[in-house]
């Protein structure tokens, strides 16, 4: 069974609040760690983004399977925002 890859709802095509595009900033390319996305303005790990997932019967799990062309929100800031990628402790 061949399996596609899924989008990352925390992709660059994402919108600030002026409207120009908000970069994804230190996000690694292959993480070693765990590591969580945290709003690039403010740190709140408090974000939403839109997005569809499907039922797994093979994983018995939620897996995503699509994402919007929309920016992410961030709950703390009341608006649009880029992602760091923080590790975990």
């Amino acid at each position: 069974m061949t399996h596609a890859l899924l989008l990352n709802p925390f992709n660059s095509s994402q919108f600030t609040s002026t409207g120009e595009p908000a970069p994804i900033v230190n996000r690694p390319t292959l993480r070693a760690t765990r590591s969580t996305p945290v709003c690039a303005a403010c740190q709140s790990d408090d974000i939403i983004a839109q997005a569809t997932a499907q039922w797994s019967n093979e994983s018995q799990a939620w897996e995503l399977a699509a994402t919007f062309d929309q920016p992410a929100h961030c709950v703390s800031c009341n608006g649009p925002c880029g992602i760091d990628w923080v590790p975990l402790r």
